[in-house]
């Protein structure tokens, strides 16, 4: 009776400590985000020394489009987002120092979109019709909402058709940086 309890208990325990990693090839959206917000998100590319590189890009599909798109109405401010690695550019717009949730996760449905798993060397959008010293600052989180809708309604009328080649920023004057 008593190994039994031990058993359950030591079982019990290990389960409690187990690690709640996402897994890259099948990730689950809301435990991503959760991750991402409260800065605990840790799956790095590790070097030949073991040290961390970068965050890793988990492997979102067209599955996933739905659940990102709508957790992409969140304009949290974070600190870090997978980034793309090929990027040698800082990740924030001029003059701002934070990521916004949002724009980042919309950024990720233009990765899916792309087959590249990145939307564009960075994550943030860019509105061409300002002039170029304004351009480069950023989008503020009404504008992030603002392509929310744009992006749900490309996906509302595209997911069971030719949703990899339609544009869904096409008509206006927001482009990925």
């Amino acid at each position: 009776m008593k190994k039994r309890l031990l058993f359950a208990l030591l079982t019990l325990f290990c389960i409690s400590c187990e690690k709640d990693e996402i897994d890259l090839d099948n990730p689950d959206v809301q435990k991503f985000v959760q991750q991402i917000k409260s800065g605990t998100y840790n799956l790095y590319e590790k070097g030949e020394n073991g040290e961390d590189l970068w965050l890793q890009m988990p492997n979102f599909t067209k599955n996933n489009i739905q659940a990102l798109i709508e957790l992409s109405q969140d304009t949290t401010h974070i600190a870090k987002y997978p980034l793309n690695p090929i990027s040698s550019r800082t990740p924030f717009p001029s003059g701002r120092e934070y990521l916004i949730l949002g724009e980042c996760l919309l950024w990720t449905v233009e990765g899916i979109r792309n087959d590249y798993r990145y939307g564009s060397l960075d994550p943030y959008l860019i509105d061409t019709a300002l002039n170029e010293d304004e351009r480069f600052q950023g989008l503020k989180g009404t504008e992030i909402l603002m392509i929310n809708d744009v992006y749900n309604t490309w996906w509302n009328s595209l997911k069971d058709k030719d949703w990899k080649n339609t544009n869904p920023l096409e008509n206006t004057s927001y482009v990925w940086y």
